[in-house]
């Protein structure tokens, strides 16, 4: 009987050092940790509101930023001298706004230098040194010809960093911080980014069931994008 106890027992430890190794490997594959405590839900305030009624049971707290979108149209001649028409999206958000999200620790910063691979490895955006000059200061691929125009009107940009708010960048556009005068003459709808921080559980985005679980959660509301981020009290 001890025998076969004791067969057992390794079984169960050689099954639980393979299966750690499986995990370990997946992980590497996968690439660094990249936790999550909180998630970010971009659209109109009543999709903000239903996303925070289904999270109510498990929030510490909820905090809204506010934002506009603009898009640009854009006519260039190709290499082959035909002219082609592109479609530039900026997500606005004014200084303010911006100083909030940096003490709060949402903004993240492209870990690699090399901004032409694809890799999305981040590290937290810790300041904005020329966030107090008068330029909107444009965050995302370095690009000398990056334009922003509102109301006909060329808004100068100054650049900041391959940044942007959450672990993914944004569908709605690259970020872009500008002064409130600027934001107030965006005629387009005001929606809000919703900060909901979980009341317990951190999880993993290498996890897809962790990704899975917050889709389903939130599936029945339409319009909204969905991102995370890592709040450290």
């Amino acid at each position: 009987m001890k025998k076969i106890s004791k067969l057992i027992l390794g079984v169960v430890a050689v099954s639980l050092v393979v299966v750690g190794a499986q995990i370990s490997i997946k992980n590497y594959l996968q690439g660094p940790a990249r936790p999550f405590n909180s998630i970010l839900v971009s659209g109109n305030k009543e999709s903000s509101n239903k996303a925070k009624e289904i999270y109510k049971d498990n929030t510490e707290y909820t905090k809204d930023y506010k934002y506009k979108t603009v898009t640009n149209i854009e006519k260039r001649v190709d290499e082959n001298k035909k002219e082609q028409t592109y479609e530039n999206k900026h997500l606005i958000i004014t200084k303010s706004t911006a100083k909030e999200m940096l003490k709060d620790k949402v903004l993240r910063k492209k870990k690699d230098k090399d901004a032409s691979n694809g890799s999305l490895e981040t590290v937290l955006l810790e300041s904005i040194p020329n966030i107090n000059t008068e330029k909107s200061i444009y965050f995302g691929y370095p690009n000398e010809d990056e334009k922003l125009e509102i109301n006909n009107k060329n808004i100068p940009l100054e650049y900041g960093s391959y940044s942007w708010i959450g672990y993914y960048p944004s569908n709605e556009g690259s970020l872009i911080i500008t002064d409130d005068n600027t934001y107030k003459s965006i005629e387009n709808e005001e929606k809000v980014i919703s900060l909901i921080k979980f009341k317990k559980g951190t999880k993993d985005l290498r996890d897809s069931k962790d990704k899975i679980e917050v889709n389903k959660n939130l599936a029945k509301i339409q319009n909204i994008e969905i991102n995370y981020a890592n709040i450290k009290n």
